[in-house]
């Protein structure tokens, strides 16, 4: 995987265009070490997740990759369900308003649907989902004293704030 991955282009035109101007075939040399290195870049660039692939290294990060995007779908499904439960706006067709409701549960549903089957064909996808969870919850921890030391309602030092937590989390 690394050799057919690696970079080794910069050095080949590198030494390409520090052929002396004096000889004849420098012109040859030079297109033919970019076509080289063009090839290499095109075929080996693009073939290297098919490799991956085949001999089966990606790991579960697609699986990952496509669970992330159902939970981000479904996360902004929810908002757009919320805002528009929400926003009473006069003049609006309660009609429509049913009508997007039902469209937004629908798909809410489907969405659920594929989310559950994917936790139950991949278990090992309940521990990725707590730790995305557990890192979202340090985050949100460390924006609120970032927030109370830049009001100066907290004059500590944040680092070492961050630090304590993050040490206390990983017991």
């Amino acid at each position: 995987i690394l050799w057919w991955g690696g970079l080794r282009g910069s050095v080949s035109i590198a030494l390409a265009l520090s052929v002396s101007t004096i000889l004849p075939e420098r012109e040859k040399i030079i297109a033919t070490v970019f076509g080289v290195v063009l090839f290499t870049l095109l075929a080996q660039g693009l073939t290297i997740k098919p490799l991956l692939e085949k001999l089966n290294l990606l790991g579960n990060a697609p699986l990952r990759e496509q669970y992330l995007e159902f939970v981000a779908r479904h996360v902004a499904l929810e908002r757009v369900l919320q805002h528009l439960q929400a926003d009473q706006r006069p003049g609006l067709d309660p009609e429509f308003r049913r009508y997007q409701e039902t469209l937004i549960k629908g798909e809410l549903a489907d969405l659920r649907a594929e989310i559950d089957k994917l936790q139950g064909e991949y278990p090992n996808l309940q521990s990725f989902t707590t730790e995305q969870f557990r890192g979202e919850l340090l985050a949100i921890e460390a924006d609120t004293y970032a927030e109370f030391v830049k009001s100066g309602r907290l004059n500590k030092e944040l680092a070492s704030m961050l630090e304590d937590v993050l040490q206390n989390q990983s017991h």
